[in-house]
């Protein structure tokens, strides 16, 4: 069984500026999607890597791959105007590619959090092996909410936030994603694609704070904090 990684570099960046893809601004003085590609480029576990990108970042994904001098990119396409359909394409260059097989895993990270872990990206993919799905997942103070069916007490409710890389059987993600194109319906994330349409539920990993996706130009600061502390 092999792994194989979809990065996704081709998301709007209208929250963050609209001149600059978040991706490729600079984090530790080199572009931010330089950090997970690297990171997935050291896993062991890790078998090949997916580029998706928007058709007018091409320049900046070649300067990005000199950085790394990756071994393991197999591929870059470009991806939708969505996350799903960024996702899609992804999924589908592989399986077109003939280097996947049904059984093999893949997993999918968002291009937007810079600095995955080493060792929660091989964590998830060796609970994958064992359990055939996992995601990255931690409760979220800042999504805490407050729960109106007891405004006596005033209690909480624990909202568990989903992080990537997200890591399912390539087969299940293939017929998931297929089916939703059918119904021409859109995930927020591969989770609730996969568990929509074949059932599969992701075992969830204790996530990882310096795990954040980069949103606004500030979350570029707290990451500059983090790389500078370790």
């Amino acid at each position: 069984m092999k792994t194989h990684a979809i990065l996704l570099a081709g998301g709007s960046s209208h929250r963050f500026t609209d001149e600059e893809n978040k991706v490729y601004f600079p984090v530790g003085r080199k572009p931010a999607l330089c950090w997970p590609l690297e990171t997935l480029e050291n896993s062991g576990l890790v078998d090949s890597i997916l580029l998706v990108i928007r058709e007018e970042d091409w320049e900046k994904t070649n300067r990005v791959i000199e950085l790394v001098e990756t071994e393991k990119l197999i591929g870059i396409t470009v991806g939708g105007k969505t996350r799903h359909e960024s996702e899609y394409q992804g999924l589908i260059y592989l399986k077109d590619s003939g280097k996947v097989s049904e059984d093999d895993l893949i997993l999918i990270h968002d291009g937007a959090r810079p600095l995955l872990p080493l060792y929660l990206l091989d964590e998830l993919i060796n609970v994958a092996k064992r359990n055939g799905a996992s995601a990255p997942g931690f409760n979220s103070k800042n999504l805490s909410v407050k729960n109106s069916s007891d405004t006596k007490n005033g209690q909480e409710e624990t909202i568990v936030e989903i992080q990537t890389p997200q890591v399912f059987p390539a087969d299940e993600l293939w017929k998931s994603y297929e089916l939703a194109k059918i119904d021409n319906w859109q995930a927020v994330d591969t989770t609730e694609c996969v568990s929509k349409y074949v059932g599969r539920e992701a075992v969830i990993v204790p996530g990882d704070p310096k795990n954040m996706k980069v949103t606004f130009i500030e979350d570029i600061f707290e990451l500059e904090k983090i790389i500078t502390q370790e």
